[in-house]
């Protein structure tokens, strides 16, 4: 009877951890949608996933995979209803987004008894980066997009460093949660995110923009231009970023000479590019787009030059909508000295224009990666330019024709240190969670 009784209590207390587990992923679901696009709550993301890792470290094994599902379809129901064009897309990519945030879960609970902190934060970026390899690039750096503060890291460790910070900050907190003391680690932790935000803010006051360009970016839903390129010729842009694939390369050159300013653009020759047009007419030789979305063809295949545009402002980058999406086309184009990167885009239509916020996020992470300001230039929604500390100058908002202007610091063409050293904070990741799980073992055999 007391084997019997024992064995109850047992399931019961394993339903009651799931339970609170459950809770978790739901209150952790929430906070996330308030972090991320369009609500945007500072500094939210540093602990949008602390209620949902306090819930794993005890949990069944099976636990950590339904908590990334359940977190992942409550943040889907509050950024977009469930309705209009592209509802599938948008189910796809969130039920992928828990499941490999799951794979995070999982190490949070084996790693409770060990090193922890460390473990989770290189975890997180791991996982990221193998899933930008299977052609599922996430961040959830996207959480901060608006925090130009903390954002001055990227050029030191790519977002990768952001996204470790991310993670080990939450993990820090769950941890200190659940064993109701302050530990040592989440005293480091969060000392750490107040130095990055200090130095951030120091750096910000220090800059001093040496040099600024004029530059106009497009927003048309209707793919008529002619109006917004007059009204950027009456706003004196020196510099004009045009859509993804929205005119060929003849009506460019035409309306540069026209409005005598240098024009960004996207066009098909049979290939998705990019080209820029100047006011002598003169069209330059093309960057192809790197990355395909979806079905569409490739326009780029390794071995082939990526291409920047001379102009005389120095020299000038282009990147095509999903290539941002990844690490190396704007790190290309920074390495070929471009002090300032157009992005013309052609987002899918999704519920709530979720697609075009998320998308449009990653425009300040890519810029603060390099110090090179960025021009995104999009069809229906969230079109923006930001100078090379990810600071948004100007926006639009999303379902408007509108024209988008700033005086844009331009960078230096010098690029980072992630410029020239790429992913290497990946594999000191890797190190991390080797030694995490080292650390584990060890502490779980002393706790045996």
């Amino acid at each position: 009877m007391g084997l019997i009784e024992a064995q109850k209590a047992h399931g019961l207390a394993h339903i009651r951890q799931l339970g609170w587990g459950i809770l978790g992923a739901i209150a952790s679901g929430g906070l996330l949608a308030l972090a991320l696009p369009p609500h945007n709550v500072p500094l939210l993301g540093f602990v949008a996933f602390v209620p949902v890792l306090i819930g794993c470290f005890h949990a069944p094994p099976f636990a950590p995979l339904l908590y990334g599902l359940l977190m992942a379809l409550v943040t889907r129901t509050l950024v977009a209803p469930f309705a209009g064009s592209g509802e599938v897309e948008v189910a796809l990519t969130f039920l992928m987004f828990g499941t490999f945030t799951s794979l995070v879960f999982m190490m949070a609970r084996r790693l409770y008894m060990g090193w922890s902190i460390a473990g989770v934060g290189a975890t997180g970026v791991l996982v990221e980066w193998i899933a930008a390899r299977l052609d599922f690039p996430y961040t959830i750096a996207l959480t901060i997009w608006r925090n130009p503060a903390a954002l001055w890291l990227a050029g030191w460790t790519g977002t990768w460093g952001l996204s470790f910070l991310i993670w080990a900050t939450n993990a820090a907190i769950a941890y200190s949660l659940a064993t109701l003391r302050i530990q040592r680690s989440a005293i480091v932790a969060l000392t750490a995110l107040a130095l990055v935000h200090a130095m951030g803010w120091l750096q910000l006051l220090r800059f001093k923009p040496s040099e600024t360009l004029r530059v106009a970016v497009v927003q048309s839903g209707s793919g008529t231009f002619e109006n917004l390129l007059a009204e950027a010729s009456r706003a004196k842009a020196q510099l004009v970023v045009l859509p993804e694939v929205c005119c060929d390369k003849a009506e460019a050159a035409a309306w540069a000479r026209r409005y005598g300013f240098s024009i960004v653009f996207g066009f098909s020759d049979g290939f998705n590019g990019a080209a820029l047009a100047t006011p002598d007419g003169k069209v330059s030789q093309p960057y192809y787009k790197m990355h395909p979305y979806g079905g569409e063809s490739p326009s780029w295949t390794p071995g082939q030059p990526i291409r920047a545009f001379a102009s005389p402002y120095g020299t000038l980058g282009a990147v095509i909508c999903y290539d941002t999406m990844f690490t190396d086309p704007c790190r290309y184009q920074a390495l070929n000295g471009a002090r300032l990167v157009a992005v013309p885009t052609a987002d899918p239509l999704t519920p709530a224009y979720i697609f075009h916020y998320l998308h449009a996020a990653v425009t300040t992470l890519r810029a603060a990666e390099h110090r090179v300001p960025m021009a995104r230039s999009e069809y229906r929604g969230v079109s923006m330019i930001t100078d090379g500390y990810g600071r948004v100058l100007a926006e639009a908002g999303v379902d408007e024709d509108k024209l988008v202007v700033a005086d844009v610091p331009l960078g230096d063409g010098n690029g980072t240190l992630y410029t020239r050293m790429g992913d290497y904070f990946v594999v000191v990741c890797a190190l991390l969670m080797g030694i995490a799980l080292l650390r584990s073992r060890g502490a779980q055999k002393l706790a045996s």
